[in-house]
């Protein structure tokens, strides 16, 4: 009989933080010109590029830590998913009400609860318990 995968679900989703972070990039290169809204201001000029990349690059690492099931993955993905949505509900203050925005709003808190729900497998017991045992050690 198979064991079933130990965390299937946050390795998909791992793997969906990877397809995210090369849309990131690939949408940051064609619209090299969008004002990014974070906290309420919409960063422009040069340095809007630079700081556009963060998204990219944040997405890449929560997906290599859920794909790997790293502690620090969980604890990087909720304090970026905070950032999230405080940056959209003052976006929301300055900019007025967006269906868009609200949804992320909303997707993001139930993606934290689940987190929250599925904790056990960001420990380092998940990890000890998935290490095969040497046969050269004498068990058979």
């Amino acid at each position: 009989m198979r064991a079933k995968p130990v965390g299937l679900d946050i390795k998909l989703l791992g793997g969906l933080f990877l397809i995210v972070s090369a849309v990131d990039l690939v949408i940051i290169a064609l619209f090299p010109a969008y004002a990014l809204k974070l906290f309420g201001s919409a960063v422009t000029g040069p340095a809007s590029f630079v700081i556009k990349l963060h998204s990219p690059a944040v997405h890449l690492l929560i997906g290599y830590g859920f794909l790997s099931l790293r502690p620090w993955a969980r604890g990087l993905s909720i304090a970026y998913a905070g950032f999230g949505m405080m940056s959209e509900v003052m976006n929301q203050h300055a900019f007025g009400f967006h269906v868009v925005r609200s949804g992320f709003i909303a997707t993001t808190a139930l993606f934290v609860i689940y987190l929250f729900w599925r904790r056990h497998l960001f420990t380092d017991e998940v990890a000890l318990t998935t290490v095969r045992h040497s046969t050269s050690e004498g068990t058979h």
